[in-house]
């Protein structure tokens, strides 16, 4: 319905959700596909927006097939655009994401860093349950738990 009624956006998204159910289903290469379809579209309107989720889709993507170099690559470009836009929710996020790239490479203190950013944003905005997810993974890793606040 989308593309005969030249529906960019709804485009974008549809292909987007392919790729996560592609991702979900374990088809990596099928997933980038469809997250780089819809990050194409998403660059063709310029929805910021739509760039900043389709990155953070392709890092999460990337991390989970092993693509480190690559997934913080994209992540820390959904980074910018989400800090451009001031919408805090998808920072806290691409933090959170960054923070488990970071444990990913080893370096833990940046783990924690990274994670204490996403969880001093997650409580501003009330998403308790990631406070307690972020808070859980920070606790587990060693990483100190009260000192978590943006910059």
């Amino acid at each position: 319905m989308n593309t005969s009624l030249d529906n960019k956006h709804g485009m974008a998204s549809q292909y987007g959700n392919l790729g996560l159910i592609y991702q979900d289903s374990g088809n990596f290469e099928k997933a980038e596909e469809m997250h780089l379809r819809s990050l194409e579209i998403e660059k063709e309107i310029g929805r910021q927006e739509g760039l900043a989720s389709e990155y953070g889709n392709l890092g999460i993507l990337y991390q989970k097939s092993g693509e480190f170099r690559r997934a913080e690559e994209v992540l820390l470009r959904s980074l910018d655009i989400e800090l451009q836009l001031g919408r805090k929710e998808g920072i806290a996020a691409d933090y959170d994401n960054l923070g488990r790239q970071a444990l990913n490479r080893g370096d833990l203190a940046m783990a924690c860093a990274r994670w204490a950013k996403s969880l001093s944003l997650y409580q501003e905005i009330g998403a308790e349950h990631m406070v307690t997810r972020v808070g859980s993974w920070m606790r587990e890793a060693g990483c100190q738990v009260s000192n978590a606040s943006p910059d």
